[in-house]
């Protein structure tokens, strides 16, 4: 074969066997590219089963279409108990200090404006519970997350009372913590 002939499919190249290859070889890589892109997408399809036909949008209540099963999570709404709280609390023998700030977690923009109602009442009933604690109780990770969940109850409650919704904070996060 001449310098200027070109091989077609099933031929053998007795000379320039390293072009056949060169040519051959970006082949390869698009067939095994398209394998692996086609396995992509249908083991992602399989994980995603049919839900997109039955996803339904919450509103900003968190009430889906009667009748179907929501597959979407509301969007999450942070909110900051500002100023932080300062509390002195008994240690073993002196006067100890707390001072703590708190964020929270939503998925109910209405449930931040209720909290900014209800505030005051919020905040005094966490210094209660906070100057409640001792040294001990606060200085270990347990004892914190304790806290932690007594700090959510307490603000479940006050909602509760104020305005007939108990769930409307998910969550609350200790965002600095020290004790002196």
């Amino acid at each position: 074969m001449a310098d200027g002939d070109v091989a077609t499919e099933g031929e053998e190249l007795e000379e320039g066997a390293e072009g056949s290859v060169k040519k051959k070889l970006p082949l390869k890589l698009i067939i095994i590219a398209l394998v692996v892109l086609a396995a992509g997408g249908g083991g992602a399809f399989f994980m995603m089963g049919d839900k997109g036909e039955e996803a339904v949008v919450e509103s900003e209540g968190g009430e889906g279409v009667e009748g179907e099963e929501s597959t979407t999570i509301a969007e999450a709404h942070y909110f900051s108990l500002d100023p932080p709280f300062i509390v002195n609390f008994t240690g073993k023998s002196r006067a100890r200090f707390l001072q703590v700030s708190i964020e929270g977690l939503t998925r109910d923009i209405k449930v931040k404006e209720e909290l900014t109602k209800h505030f005051p009442q919020v905040r005094n009933n966490l210094i209660l519970l906070m100057s409640s604690k001792t040294h001990d109780e606060l200085n270990t990770p347990e004892g914190k997350a304790t806290l932690r969940k007594q700090v959510l109850k307490e603000i479940q409650k006050v909602l509760e009372a104020e305005t007939g919704r108990e769930e409307g904070v998910e969550d609350v996060y200790f965002t600095s913590f020290i004790i002196q």
